[in-house]
């Protein structure tokens, strides 16, 4: 009897943004009136933490990388290594190996903390 293969959820979710981009990206180009303002910015003023991921990804669709890390840095990031956790996702659902544990240590849960608040805060003081 042989092991059930997992499902590779990373590299699915890589794949399905991706095509989304892809397919969206032009009409979101073409018809900027369909996205709406950003509630929060709207209610506090200030920006949410996710302000400037729809400008970050034309930008990048557009291979406009530098305007793409202007408007989010980590998005530039996460869109850059995204091809890399696919492949690593792919290759371990192949070999039917598990997801690896999370981390029980809090240093990489904070580290990740403090790299959304810097990222939010940056994007506060640049007016994003």
């Amino acid at each position: 009897m042989s092991a059930a293969r997992r499902v590779p959820w990373a590299a699915l979710a890589v794949g399905l943004l991706a095509a989304a981009a892809l397919l969206l990206g032009p009409v979101l180009k073409a018809h900027p009136w369909v996205l709406r303002p950003c509630l929060f910015k709207a209610l506090t003023g200030l920006p949410c933490l996710t302000c400037g991921l729809t400008r970050c990804s034309l930008a990048l669709l557009e291979g406009r990388a530098a305007e793409a890390f202007h408007w989010h840095p980590v998005a530039l990031v996460l869109a850059l290594a995204s091809p890399l956790v696919a492949a690593w996702d792919l290759r371990r659902a192949v070999r039917g190996e598990p997801y690896p544990a999370l981390p029980e240590r809090r240093a990489p849960r904070l580290a990740l903390a403090a790299l959304l608040a810097g990222t939010w805060i940056l994007q506060i003081v640049r007016g994003i």
